[in-house]
């Protein structure tokens, strides 16, 4: 799961036998306890039938997806950059790009899976790199427009200044 779904999807001990038990509740897995007489035992869990159906009902499902509330902590950290000076928010933008930028070389590196996950990886690779490309424009300063850099410099014709004086 580390390796294949990373890009796309993470979840800690604590989300995931709370999903399998709620998946053995509907009769989708099946639980097998294997393990040794001492220490802790072994689970083992089997997809059933009835859960390859509801796989592959949830797969096919044409009703579109409703968009799901996002838990993305760089996008709050993104959303609260105002309270910084310029030059910080500039510091912490450089920051996240090089993160997200290592996080995208460790997914391209992986071997790639197999089917629809490496579709996943390369779509998670894909929302990345936009955000790379839109921390470029915020990370660099803004380039005046033609013209407006340049200093004024008193012009002097023959002798006289151009500013006249009293």
């Amino acid at each position: 799961m580390e390796e294949e779904l990373a890009a796309a999807w993470s979840a800690g001990v604590s989300q995931i036998y709370p999903a399998l038990a709620r998946l053995r509740r509907n009769g989708w897995v099946l639980l097998r306890t294997l393990g040794p007489r001492r220490g802790p035992p072994r689970l083992l869990y089997r997809v059933t039938a009835a859960g390859r159906r509801e796989l592959a009902r949830w797969l096919m499902a044409v009703a579109p997806v409703p968009p799901q509330r996002r838990h993305d902590p760089l996008l709050v950290r993104l959303a609260f950059l105002d309270v910084l000076s310029a030059a910080d928010r500039r510091r912490v933008l450089s920051g996240i790009d090089t993160a997200v930028a290592s996080e995208v070389e460790r997914w391209r590196s992986a071997p790639p899976p197999e089917g629809a996950r490496g579709l996943a990886r390369r779509a998670a690779i894909e929302e990345r790199e936009a955000l790379r490309r839109l921390l470029a424009r915020e990370i660099e300063p803004a380039i005046p427009p033609t013209g407006s850099s340049r200093k004024r410099v008193p012009v002097r014709r023959k002798g006289v200044s151009a500013r006249r004086r009293g």
